[in-house]
């Protein structure tokens, strides 16, 4: 648990000292909520943002006199099909000169999901029909690819809403 805590400060700290974060992971994992930590601290968010159109974004961050001088997404499943560019635009970005992009994965434990989707009693993403697991099982396997990518990965799984919040600010 020791371990996971330390992780997540990483992940914050490398966040705070970055142009360009992207926030992915399982739903349920707390992307909205460490989306709104990082607003606090003064970048500019986007929850959901097509993934074509992270260049633009990140390309506003770059910009002398430009209001955006950080910014933020969550990428996630919701993208559908669209998910499957994001690979290969997060490698153009890591590329870009001064951008210094972070991808940072939040994630957790089955149990740990399929209990804050019954808390909330809202449906996984994936599996409005379904049970929460099931979409939860389908959205790691789709996930994977970008798991891999990732600078930093959180497991949230022993974390309270105030805990990740805290982490980040």
């Amino acid at each position: 648990m020791r371990e996971k805590r330390h992780a997540a400060r990483r992940a914050a700290r490398t966040a705070v000292t970055s142009r360009f974060v992207v926030l992915t992971g399982l739903s349920g994992s707390g992307k909205s909520q460490a989306i709104r930590a990082l607003e606090d601290l003064g970048y500019f968010c986007v929850d959901n943002l097509p993934v074509s159109l992270l260049p633009m974004l990140a390309e506003l961050t770059l910009r002398a006199g430009t209001e955006i001088s950080r910014a933020a997404v969550v990428v996630d499943v919701r993208e559908g099909r669209m998910l499957k560019e994001f690979p290969g635009i997060y490698r153009k970005l890591k590329g870009r000169k001064n951008l210094n992009p972070v991808l940072i994965f939040l994630e957790a434990a089955e149990p740990a999901l399929v209990r804050r989707f019954s808390e909330t009693r809202r449906p996984h993403p994936l599996s409005p029909d379904r049970s929460a697991i099931e979409g939860i099982r389908e959205e790691r396997d789709a996930m994977l690819a970008i798991r891999k990518l990732a600078d930093h990965v959180v497991d949230t799984s022993e974390m309270t809403v105030h805990e990740l919040r805290h982490t980040f600010t």
